[in-house]
């Protein structure tokens, strides 16, 4: 009975967290990133594959081969777009399931090292509650796929039986892990190294899983470097080209870039996570609980592969979507804070309930300000179906508009992603019929790229989008900024 009211519960949060995502989904926000565009590689592949083009398919897919993984399980939607028709939200809808997945992942893997159903289940509380575990299943991207693989593993290297099945399969998802989001490659190296250590008696015992996982991760990669061999395509050649290009940023903010974005992300929960994880540390370390000093391990692994690359190597820069790989691990630790807290202390259960509320109410906080956003691509077709007169190109959307840009009279401002943060526009005279704040302001998405400098100057610029009808006097030829204001129309073809 008790086991049949938690399988209910985990599926009603399951459920709820599905549907905060599909909603989010539905708010709009697809190809907002420029990276979003290698989904457009799997529509290409499942066109021509269709069309009979089979060789043409697979060198286009080999064309540019980083994040391959998420590509190849893109072409499920991108076919199933080719049978229906071609539409945004349906890839996502279908991405945001690894999103929800890897929540009953987090819920798994603490049942499977020990921990009690309450906590286990508390844990799966402190995932769905997470803010930087939600707001990317809006976008089509590898985060949360790349994710998903890489708890599969961790999953799978905390068996009790322990195998060559196991060893390979763990190998073998942590090469998943990798290749679906090569930024990954720490969570990957991670679970490889997890498994190798765990249980292990002696040396032998070590070498041999060592070898056995190293197997499962090497035997698909070989596969995969012939492959695209075959299309003409030096997969490792290009993967290290690739690695040189993760330097927009600041290289020595790799330290502290992590802890600032899970503020801005999560806010109080971050706190609270980080004080019961401190706690769950300091009763493993009296009590030799073995858990938690295991997910503490796999934070301060995640965390020098940031900073020590970064920092002292000056090889790639830190962004949140890297930083976000530790955050199943606090969750697990903070999990097993709560549970100790309730256990050690009369006024424990007490203490749980008010920290269990307090997550509560900031997670819809947080929550709300992601639904709250408005992107360029939904603001540019409102403004479009508001005044019909007025043509915004989509390839200025595709290829980045001009902060500024008028059709018939109408300007639209801002209604782009920035690759670098803009100057302030001169001033318009006109009447302003539509604004919304850009999402740039929504301040997890300043540690995708940005500097210190340039996150300051966001948020004293706070930029808007706004959409004009432009006055008379304003569209003379005798204002300069008039006559070289570019249109909002450009060729399609």
């Amino acid at each position: 009975m008790l086991k049949s009211t938690q399988s209910y519960r985990v599926t009603i949060i399951l459920s709820v967290s599905l549907a905060t995502r599909w909603y989010l989904i539905f708010q709009g926000g697809q190809y907002y990133f420029s990276d979003e565009q290698r989904y457009e590689t799997s529509r290409a592949f499942a066109k021509l594959l269709l069309a009979g083009n089979f060789s043409e398919a697979f060198s286009h897919l080999f064309t540019a081969p980083e994040h391959l993984g998420f590509k190849i399980i893109g072409i499920i939607p991108a076919f199933i777009e080719q049978l229906t028709r071609e539409s945004l939200v349906l890839p996502a809808l279908f991405f945001s399931l690894f999103s929800v997945l890897n929540l009953y992942l987090i819920y798994q893997i603490s049942k499977r090292t020990g921990a009690s159903g309450k906590e286990s289940f508390t844990a799966l509380v402190f995932a769905a509650s997470s803010m930087s575990l939600l707001y990317y299943a809006r976008h089509l991207i590898p985060y949360d796929t790349a994710m998903t693989f890489g708890l599969l593993a961790i999953y799978t290297a905390t068996s009790n039986q322990v195998t060559y099945k196991t060893s390979l399969l763990c190998g073998a998802t942590a090469f998943l892990c990798f290749i679906t989001y090569n930024g990954y490659w720490s969570l990957a190296a991670l679970v490889m190294l997890f498994h190798a250590l765990r249980q292990s008696k002696n040396f032998a015992d070590l070498a041999r899983k060592g070898l056995l996982t190293a197997a499962g991760f090497i035997l698909p990669a070989i596969l995969l470097i012939a492959i695209s061999a075959v299309t003409g395509t030096n997969l490792l050649n290009e993967y290290r080209v690739f690695a040189t290009t993760v330097s927009q940023g600041a290289f020595d903010e790799g330290w502290s870039l992590p802890f600032e974005y899970f503020w801005h992300t999560e806010h109080i929960v971050f706190i609270i996570l980080g004080a019961l994880s401190i706690y769950a540390i300091a009763h493993a370390t009296r009590k030799k609980e073995r858990a938690p000093i295991l997910w503490a391990g796999a934070i301060t692994f995640l965390y020098l592969c940031l900073v020590i690359p970064s920092v002292f190597l000056h090889s790639f820069v830190v962004y949140g979507r890297l930083a976000r790989q530790m955050m199943p691990f606090l969750i697990l630790l903070s999990a097993s804070g709560l549970e100790r807290l309730e256990q050690n202390f009369s006024f424990g259960k007490k203490l749980a309930r008010i920290i269990l509320a307090a997550i509560a109410i900031q997670a819809a906080w947080n929550y709300q300000a992601s639904y709250a956003l408005t992107y360029p691509r939904e603001f540019a077709q409102q403004a479009q179906s508001l005044h019909p007169e007025f043509v915004f190109s989509e390839k200025r959307l595709t290829f980045g508009a001009p902060t500024l840009c008028q059709n018939n009279g109408y300007i639209i401002e801002y209604v782009k992603h920035f690759g670098i943060p803009p100057e302030s526009n001169p001033p318009i005279l006109g009447e302003i019929l539509l604004s919304a704040q850009h999402p740039d302001n929504f301040l997890p998405y300043q540690y995708e790229g940005y500097t210190y400098e340039e996150r300051q100057y966001l948020r004293e610029l706070k930029p808007e989008m706004r959409f004009y009808k432009a006055d008379v006097e304003f569209m003379s030829d005798s204002n300069p900024l008039w006559k070289t204001m570019k249109s909002c129309v450009v060729k399609e073809n």
